[in-house]
């Protein structure tokens, strides 16, 4: 399976070539290192792109991940793991608007994304296939580009993840603060690998960015540009649907801690962001504000999710002479209540952590402490500390 889905982006990009193998000479082909290997036909009518990425992940703690009874976990002690571990592939046919990416994931053996776009018009582009779609900036942010090691504990209950469906989305530069990003989706609402429509509903999302310093800011986490000017981003962002899921991940459509499997249509889902981030002189900021309400058409239950996290970081070599510029601190703060018409379940997560960018995220050691509270589960499952290293390293 992981050989044909290898295989299809490579055979589309090369079928010119079979078709005309003298002009190949003739035209030109050579090869270069930008996001990875970087193969040019034709010109550069024609570009592919291949990278590859790995995390290894050393973890003293009392859990190990999301404390869900819903899900498995290993119990407390230390752990060595490839984390993460991606082949990435991309480029442009014809023209260099027509653009592909594809990403496979090693050690899942899952297809994350494989997705075309037309970006010829800045203010009007169009996105097909299966992507993360742009909700929240936390999980757009890719895990190689992360401030932190991992995202909040925010984001398995209010991510929608990656979906299948079709975007229209831009960029409209009025000039200085009239600056605004827009995405306008409409999804199969069933998850990754999710083709098919759950009942007659898709899910709808929309996100409103306006970009008051005249500039976009970009999909990543850490102040590793330098902003000399002050960059920031404001977002709005909705989402309704209706399925048999309550959380997405990169597993695909499931059920968050307290709802039973659904049925088709079962749980109807409306959910807000609002999104504030910024980078300047080595400081970044990212906060995400959410509510999500589920309707249990079923059991005519409604349950309504709230939470909010900071994070901010910075280099201190900006501030102090003969610091390490290689090294910034970061701090987190997120919260969340599973269900507002309860009393004392609210669940914590308080971050503190150090990276070391050897060559920005492209390869970068990151040492973390948090101590986690989670109100909402058995006892066992209150509190705890967790410890973890992990270096990030991508071939190229």
């Amino acid at each position: 399976m992981l050989r044909k889905f290898l295989l299809i982006p490579i055979c589309y990009f090369l079928l010119p070539f079979s078709l005309s193998g003298q002009e190949e000479q003739e035209k030109g082909f050579y090869v270069t290192k930008g996001k990875g290997f970087e193969f040019h036909f034709f010109d550069d009518a024609y570009l592919l792109q291949v990278d590859f990425r790995g995390q290894f992940r050393a973890s003293f703690t009392d859990f190990e991940k999301f404390p869900d009874p819903n899900e498995d976990f290993p119990e407390s002690g230390t752990t060595l793991a490839i984390n993460r571990a991606r082949i990435k592939i991309g480029g442009h046919v014809f023209k260099p608007y027509y653009t592909f990416y594809f990403e496979q994931d090693l050690v899942g053996g899952n297809l994350l994304d494989f997705r075309a776009q037309l970006e010829k018009l800045p203010y009007l582009k169009l996105r097909v296939g299966q992507w993360k779609v742009r909700y929240t900036r936390e999980r757009v942010i890719s895990s190689g580009k992360q401030q932190g090691l991992d995202r909040s504990i925010l984001n398995r209950v209010f991510t929608i993840d990656r979906q299948q469906g079709v975007s229209l989305f831009g960029n409209i530069d009025g000039g200085s603060a009239a600056n605004f990003s827009y995405w306008a989706s409409a999804l199969t609402g069933t998850g990754r690998g999710g083709s098919t429509v759950d009942g007659n509903n898709l899910m709808y999302m929309l996100r409103l960015q306006w970009n008051p310093n005249g500039e976009v800011l970009g999909w990543s986490g850490s102040d590793l540009e330098n902003h000399e000017r002050f960059v920031s981003s404001i977002a709005l962002a909705g989402v309704t649907n209706q399925s048999r899921y309550t959380s997405f991940s990169t597993s695909g459509g499931g059920q968050l801690f307290g709802f039973e499997d659904g049925e088709t249509d079962q749980y109807k889902i409306d959910q807000f962001l609002f999104e504030t981030a910024f980078k300047c002189r080595g400081w970044s900021w990212h906060q995400e504000f959410h509510i999500k309400r589920i309707d249990d058409t079923v059991n005519f239950e409604q349950t309504t999710l709230i939470g909010n996290f900071f994070q901010l970081g910075y280099f201190p070599a900006h501030a102090i002479t003969n610091f390490p510029d290689k090294m910034e601190f970061y701090g987190r703060y997120a919260v969340y209540d599973p269900d507002d018409g309860l009393e004392n379940d609210l669940n914590s997560e308080y971050t503190l952590g150090l990276n070391w960018f050897f060559k920005g995220h492209k390869n970068k050691l990151t040492l973390e402490y948090s101590f986690l509270e989670f109100d909402q589960f058995v006892p066992e499952f209150e509190s705890g500390h967790r410890v973890r290293l992990q270096w990030d390293v991508s071939i190229f």
